[in-house]
């Protein structure tokens, strides 16, 4: 395990309390890949101790890259996995005693308000409006929205595009809102694994889910295949765990259209770069890491045109109608008569070390340590 950061003078540094991530490393989703590409990188500073709450299934170490990492149960109510998960935190941090406590999502700060009553400083990550997804209820929805009334009483919160912050701030909440994208690091040399797809595809990386518009994607890809010989197949890698929404895309699969099911983080870099096309199609998103991955790949670029996407800043053949099927067909059609002209600099994008400053920053603007100067000043460098 490694040593925990200490000042010249011995005292400790003080403690950042993750919640909200479901586990790192190598667990899907946009929280959980920010968190496993940050917080081995705020530990590395020497200036905060990190400790990371996940659920007990996704935690499979005690540490990782200098963050600690501890389980709490998974449940099952109103739609999520994460309601008991969020009480364990508050009684895993009452005995702890964060400096801060760093919500990796809107939904897990539904109990900020436990934490403030502790004397914590609060930090929020702003990846997405989640209660605009469809698949909650009037219940989650609530919640959600409860979550981000608090956000106005949060030390900080740190939103992943511009359009989340002018969405906060149409609400009022503008004063503590900084805004800090996802990284675009290029992607590590990886041997392709025994489930690469074979010959030419195009691909779609996420959940598939209702938010990520999956149905209108192969609508729009069935439109385009028809109209080629031997048109490339259509990948969809991400998770079918919302079986209700997979079995209704059934009667619209063709041979040449895959729901490859979820890669390990780690074996997405092949995947990437063997694709003609990487194509995002979602109605609702934040920073995506997938676009950011496919970008720092090199892939030929295809983005629904929704504010969050439009903050990436391509050019506006990049972008489609995703209520439009036929405008996805037509986004096919021109990308890959000329996949060159769609592939974006990844210079032109934060690195996860940019992240990470930007980030302390904020930690040291909320919660300065008083204590000596940390022995680690090139250490963040090193770790990225």
């Amino acid at each position: 395990m490694s040593q925990t950061p200490e000042s010249k003078s011995g005292g400790e540094a003080p403690l950042i309390f993750v919640v909200g991530a479901r586990g790192i490393p190598d667990v899907e989703g946009g929280a959980e890949k920010n968190a496993e590409m940050l917080f081995p990188l705020v530990a590395a500073s020497g200036n905060y101790r990190v400790t990371l709450v996940g659920l007990a299934d996704n935690i499979k170490s005690e540490e990782f890259k200098g963050v600690r990492l501890m389980k709490a149960p998974r449940s099952n109510f109103m739609k999520t996995d994460k309601i008991l998960y969020y009480v364990t935190a508050i009684f895993m941090a009452m005995r702890l005693r964060p400096r801060i406590v760093h919500f990796q999502g809107l939904g897990s700060a539904i109990f900020l308000w436990a934490y403030k009553l502790m004397g914590a400083k609060t930090v929020v990550r702003y990846g997405s409006a989640d209660y605009l997804v469809g698949k909650w209820g009037t219940l989650g929805k609530l919640g959600f929205l409860l979550a981000e009334f608090q956000l106005r009483f949060a030390d900080a919160v740190i939103s992943v595009t511009p359009a989340l912050a002018e969405r906060l701030a149409r609400r009022g909440i503008k004063g503590n809102v900084h805004v800090i994208a996802n990284a675009a690091d290029p992607l590590p040399p990886v041997e392709p694994s025994a489930n690469q797809p074979v010959g030419d595809y195009i691909l779609s990386v996420g959940r598939v889910t209702a938010q990520k518009n999956v149905a209108n994607l192969i609508r729009g890809y069935e439109i385009f295949a028809k109209s080629k010989a031997n048109p490339p197949k259509l990948i969809v890698a991400g998770g079918l765990d919302e079986i209700d929404y997979v079995e209704g895309l059934q009667p619209l699969l063709t041979e040449r259209t895959v729901l490859a099911g979820k890669f390990t983080r780690s074996a997405m870099a092949p995947l990437y770069r063997g694709s003609k096309i990487y194509i995002n199609a979602s109605l609702h998103e934040g920073s995506s890491n997938a676009v950011l991955e496919a970008i720092g790949a090199g892939c030929s670029i295809l983005l629904s045109d929704i504010p969050e996407n439009r903050d990436f800043g391509m050019p506006l053949q990049n972008y489609f109608d995703p209520n439009s099927p036929e405008s996805i067909a037509e986004a096919l059609k021109r990308a890959l008569a000329d996949p060159q002209a769609y592939v974006a600099d990844a210079g032109r994008y934060l690195t996860w070390t940019k992240v990470a400053e930007r980030t302390l920053d904020i930690y040291r603007g909320i919660a300065p340590f008083h204590g000596s100067e940390i022995e680690r000043p090139n250490a963040l460098v090193s770790a990225s």
